[in-house]
């Protein structure tokens, strides 16, 4: 099986420069390209439809949107409303969200597998144009229908990390955004997917698990990692303490960098996480990329979806992801 290079963006930058961005990754022939959702950044729903316009090939969609701060009859409108532009290509990406961004918007999250589970089952009925209700933790539909949309077909993927998630994605998901980086982590979140799935009847070649790796890329291997660490940051104090401790970080760094990104002093947070950005992003020349994502093809991931930053460079990395990364992990 040939191993599939997907793309996420986090629109940080000017929409027009979005757009060129997409078609490039369109044109380089990435799978999927996925757009996050912060509220830091511009907004995503907008970002794709500008996406849209800039592609003709790639599949795309939201990575992710959660259902604290999107209720999911607006999460299937979205999509639906996203398919006007780019029929036959349109994904969605749901999980519990980023918890620091969500404690800046006074929101707890909380109970995030029942949450996301029953979003996860309403956003499916509400695509296949059912009438849904549900009374959820977090939100409520009493006899919600789309009266518009297509036929067409609407993967719905989690994007996790713990145990719970994991399995809840396994049996009921159509795709799963694994978000690690570090190997043996990867390894066993594959082992529990694949588990997971057999047991609940279904076969686990359906599914799309795919590896969701930061990744910074760059001829310059010192400014490919420090393009990579407040990514790495971000995604270590996003992660839950069960989770860190699998992966070797005290709760006490954990804390400490998390109230770095509060204060928004990343100067600290990028020193705080530089001994542990192996476990949380993959970065170097192509060579070592190509390594890194070797390894992770090697426990079972044929489909990789490359994070930000991408590199210091994003053009120039997604260049050297398709001319020198895609081809050894194709051989390999």
């Amino acid at each position: 099986m040939a191993v599939k290079l997907s793309v996420e963006f986090a629109p940080k930058w000017p929409v027009l420069t979005l757009k060129s961005m997409a078609g490039l990754a369109d044109e380089l022939g990435f799978d999927t390209i996925w757009i996050s959702d912060h509220y830091q950044n511009r907004n995503v729903l907008v970002s794709l439809a500008v996406v849209a316009s800039a592609t003709n090939r790639a599949r795309i969609g939201p990575g992710i949107l959660n259902p604290y701060v999107h209720h999911p009859a607006y999460i299937a409108q979205a999509v639906l409303t996203l398919a006007d532009l780019a029929k036959g290509r349109v994904v969605c990406g749901i999980g519990a969200g980023d918890a620091l961004s969500l404690a800046q918007l006074g929101i707890e999250r909380s109970s995030p597998v029942r949450v996301v589970k029953d979003a996860l089952l309403a956003i499916k009925k509400l695509l296949r144009g059912e009438s849904v209700d549900i009374s959820s933790h977090s939100f409520k539909l009493v006899g919600a229908k789309i009266s518009f949309g297509h036929p067409d077909n609407f993967p719905v993927y989690v994007g996790a990390q713990g145990d719970g998630m994991l399995r809840m994605a396994a049996r009921l998901a159509d795709g799963i955004l694994v978000n690690f980086s570090d190997e043996e982590a990867l390894r066993s979140a594959r082992m529990l997917i694949y588990r997971t799935s057999l047991d609940a009847g279904r076969n686990p070649s359906d599914l799309d698990v795919v590896a969701h790796v930061p990744v910074s890329i760059s001829d310059d291997p010192s400014l490919a990692k420090k393009a990579a660490l407040p990514y790495a940051a971000y995604i270590l104090a996003g992660s839950n303490d069960a989770v860190l401790e699998r992966l070797g970080v005290s709760v006490e760094r954990a804390s400490r960098i998390r109230s770095a990104i509060v204060r928004m002093d990343f100067q600290e947070a990028k020193r705080l996480i530089e001994s542990y950005a192996d476990k949380f992003a993959v970065y170097g020349t192509p060579a070592q990329v190509a390594e890194r994502l070797l390894g992770i093809r090697s426990v079972g991931y044929e489909h990789i979806l490359i994070g930000p930053p991408i590199g210091p460079d994003p053009q120039k990395a997604m260049a050297l992801l398709k001319s020198e990364v895609s081809p050894v992990l194709r051989d390999g």
